[in-house]
């Protein structure tokens, strides 16, 4: 991975974090696509975009890996799927 991901550590101080999803269609044949913002010191120090693609394999446990993964990371993310919620086990809060 990139360098400052690896200094990546929970927000200081900490923040309240953002998982925004909506459920939409999305061309070139894309499952997802994931926007992640990562912070450092409670400021951005980047934003990552991945790209899901229906002929992929696991495109579910694809999705959760990356947004789980940022997550449990201190990062905002904001995703948009072909899928519903519910299939990709996202409960409305």
């Amino acid at each position: 991975m990139m360098g400052w991901l690896d200094r990546l550590h929970k927000p200081n101080p900490p923040r309240k974090q953002l998982l925004f999803f909506a459920q939409e269609e999305l061309a070139n044949e894309y499952f997802a696509v994931i926007r992640t913002t990562w912070f450092e010191h409670g400021k951005i120090c980047g934003i990552t975009e991945s790209h899901i693609h229906t002929y992929d394999d696991e495109v579910i446990a694809e999705f959760t890996g990356i947004v789980g993964e940022a997550l449990r990371m201190g990062a905002d993310v904001s995703a948009l799927s072909i899928a519903t919620a519910e299939e990709l086990g996202i409960e409305p809060t």
